[in-house]
């Protein structure tokens, strides 16, 4: 299967400059979604290029989260995932046979892509968050928003 991006293409994507203006900060979009709370973010990076930002929190345990950063493509795919910040649960890298416990980073890359597997489904343990909020902390410093320190530790909650 031909890739939709290469490695240094996903690279340049997750680097490009993403720039919150004071209208959209912690302005994201709520919905329910099968038994958890959802978040939509879309935002023009510098390049032009859209991305969306979504964070799904179980409604049921706080430790399963995901924050995603995907970018627009053509159809037939609508969104390329890019990054996947996840809670504490355990994974499977398919390539690699490997098992990653905890929380853990998931990246995009033309390898898994070639194999017809999800683009975004290598990952790794990390350590550098232990709560959504965290892991929404680290996407932004990441994938190069600015100013990822400005959102405010209780951006989902409610009232």
């Amino acid at each position: 299967m031909e890739p939709i991006f290469s490695d240094q293409e996903i690279t340049a994507l997750i680097k490009e400059r993403k720039v919150l203006s004071n209208d959209k900060r912690n302005k994201f979009r709520k919905r329910m979604n099968r038994g958890s709370n959802e978040y939509l973010l879309n935002i023009t990076g510098e390049e032009g290029n859209k991305f969306r930002v979504i964070v799904r929190m179980s409604v049921s345990d706080e430790l399963n989260f995901s924050v995603v950063l995907s970018v627009k493509v053509p159809p037939p795919k609508k969104f390329f995932r890019l990054k996947r910040y996840n809670g504490n649960h355990e994974h499977t890298n398919t390539i690699e046979d490997e098992k990653v416990s905890g929380f853990h980073i998931h990246t995009a890359t033309e390898r898994y892509q070639m194999n017809s597997i999800r683009e975004e489904d290598y990952a790794e343990p990390t350590q550098r968050y232990t709560d959504v909020n965290g892991a929404l902390k680290c996407l932004f410093a990441d994938a190069n928003f600015e100013d990822p320190n400005a959102l405010q530790d209780t951006l989902f909650e409610e009232g």
